[in-house]
């Protein structure tokens, strides 16, 4: 067990962000020897910086929810940020930095993946592990 330091929480805090995001991190290794160990690779930190300190909608929300029902997000989007009237210049999400800068251009903006799956993609090491694979389970039940 690292020793607890700032330093080791704020990167606990950072491999926790990567899971919940993931489920199974590209560089989040089980130890064959001991169930329920992990060692994380070097790289993790890149994958974290890759979500981190910007305004996203996080890999298991697109994936798992969003991806369910693209167009009704889409009609909620465009409520939020121009039917509404709504001048805010800041966010709170549910997870990561906070509060972030942001309008609703900048909201907008942060849903641009649902036209176009390409923009603002993620790790597609971290999505095969973990979250594809359980994307793809959800969506043979429907």
């Amino acid at each position: 067990m690292p020793e607890d330091t700032p330093q080791a929480r704020l990167a606990g805090w950072k491999k926790t962000a990567l899971l919940v995001s993931y489920f199974f991190p590209q560089h989040e290794e089980p130890d064959p020897d001991t169930l329920g160990v992990v060692t994380w690779t070097d790289g993790w930190e890149d994958n974290f910086d890759a979500l981190a300190g910007r305004l996203i909608v996080p890999p298991v929300v697109r994936t798992l929810i969003y991806s369910q029902n693209p167009r009704g997000v889409r009609r909620w989007v465009d409520v939020v940020a121009r039917e509404s009237g709504w001048d805010f210049d800041r966010i709170v999400p549910a997870h990561f930095e906070a509060p972030i800068g942001a309008g609703p251009r900048e909201f907008e903006l942060a849903f641009r993946f649902l036209e176009d799956s390409s923009i603002d993609s993620f790790p597609e090491e971290d999505l095969r592990r973990g979250l594809r694979p359980i994307a793809d389970v959800i969506s043979r039940q429907l």
